[in-house]
């Protein structure tokens, strides 16, 4: 008996068991809910507990703002009081005993308006730094969106490259079973030595060992994907979104541009800026006197005389510190060294960010290379396996070659998957950094 007709043989037994193709079956899909990229990031954004964070943090720098703004109007007060006194019957004088008074209680409802005339800007520099806070406040909620976005697209992606790779690995053991089979019956037939049936095994054991490791690798990458998205860890998603995809052309002024007035951290940074101004100003507000202007009206009850007496008053209050060790001076020294701090944080976070940009652009650029040299590996190791397979079965070809053939292919192909799932995180890495997401 030949090899033609034990590879016939072979494939014959192949089907009939069935092993080979149970072991080239990828995870059954049908119940798992499809799930798009742009779907992904929905979920993550309405459940993220980071990015909430951040958002109710644009809350609390609007109600800061509110309450900073609130002065600027004058304020208005009910004030009461009500006391009771022990009522004193008679008041002794030189021309005898006289009744004092009848009245042992008092109530003075007074409804008074206060306005501050002049306070050196101390209002205007609050309200510039709660305005500044709620600047700020914003900024790190489109930074917080933009990293939840990318921490979901990184997640995203690194399951579709995980679930590539077990497809690889199972396509590696449906292969290598097959070799397997084929060795046993040529041994049978004497064809081969039985050294060439235990490399056929061996290699067999070896891709299901990494076949193992590439199917634990995918339950890592689904649990890290529910944990961005805030879902139970349980949840599984069939995802749609495709691996392989070409690389948009990025330019690299164009993205340092886009970054120095997008990114969300540097408008953060700019706003500590102005609010570190704005509390110069009111460091020193407190070396200027302050003129408030009070206006009531409400009932005086003297307590001789009982019964509702209105009065009214306006009148003008006046503070002035003239001496306070030297308080002012510390705090109008202390705002002054928080603005030159501000701006070398700024400065520094520019060169960060543009250092960010271009290696986020450099491994874009390397990724795309890779896929390209990647795909033309594939077509090579692909090439080369069924060449090394054809050889095999007709004889001149040994089970060492075609073992390192179907180890170089199943190489290739893990690259290849690697390279385009690298080249998904670099576009999306590139895209935070500049500020695009």
């Amino acid at each position: 008996m030949n090899k033609p007709l034990l590879l016939t043989l072979a494939l014959a037994v192949s089907l009939a068991s069935g092993g080979a193709l149970r072991a080239a079956t990828p995870a059954p899909t049908a119940n798992l809910q499809p799930l798009a990229l742009a779907d992904a990031v929905k979920i993550a954004l309405h459940r993220n507990n980071a990015y909430r964070s951040a958002a109710v943090g644009v809350e609390a720098a609007r109600a800061q703002l509110g309450e900073a703004e609130a002065p600027l109007l004058p304020g208005i007060a009910l004030q009461d009081s009500y006391q009771s006194v022990s009522t004193v019957a008679k008041l002794s004088t030189p021309i005898g005993a006289l009744p004092f008074s009848a009245v042992n209680s008092t109530n003075s409802p007074i409804l008074a308006m206060q306005y501050t005339l002049f306070d050196g800007g101390i209002r205007n520099a609050h309200v510039g730094q709660a305005a500044a806070g709620l600047s700020a406040a914003e900024s790190q909620l489109v930074q917080a969106r933009g990293a939840t976005i990318a921490a979901v697209s990184k997640a995203y992606f690194g399951v579709v490259t995980a679930r590539r790779m077990d497809e690889v690995a199972r396509r590696a053991v449906a292969v290598a079973t097959q070799h397997e089979r084929e060795a046993e019956l040529y041994l049978k037939n004497g064809t081969i030595p039985r050294a060439d049936l235990l490399r056929a095994q061996a290699e067999l054991a070896d891709q299901d060992v990494r076949a193992i490791g590439a199917a634990g690798a995918v339950k890592l990458a689904e649990n890290q994907l529910d944990m961005v998205l805030g879902v139970p860890l349980t949840d599984r998603y069939r995802l749609t979104e495709p691996l392989g995809t070409s690389a948009p052309a990025f330019d690299l002024s164009n993205l340092l541009q886009t970054a120095l007035t997008q990114r969300g951290d540097l408008a953060a940074a700019r706003a500590a800026v102005r609010a570190a101004r704005k509390g110069i100003l009111a460091a020193k507000a407190s070396r200027v006197p302050q003129i408030n202007a009070v206006i009531s009206d409400g009932n005086t009850q003297p307590a001789v005389v009982g019964g509702y007496h209105n009065q009214f008053a306006i009148g003008l209050t006046a503070v002035w510190t003239l001496f306070d060790n030297g308080y002012s001076r510390n705090g109008i020294a202390l705002a002054e060294a928080g603005l030159k701090q501000a701006q070398f944080g700024v400065a520094q976070l520019k060169d960060g960010v543009e250092l960010q940009v271009r290696q986020a652009y450099l491994r874009e650029e390397i990724a795309a290379s890779q896929v390209e040299a990647a795909k033309k590996l594939v077509a090579v190791s692909d090439e080369t396996l069924r060449l090394a397979e054809l050889r095999y079965r007709g004889g001149v070809g040994t089970e060492l070659e075609l073992e390192d053939a179907d180890l170089g292919d199943r190489a290739a192909h893990e690259t290849l998957a690697r390279a385009e799932g690298d080249l998904r995180v670099a576009i999306v890495e590139l895209r935070f950094s500049a500020g695009l997401l």
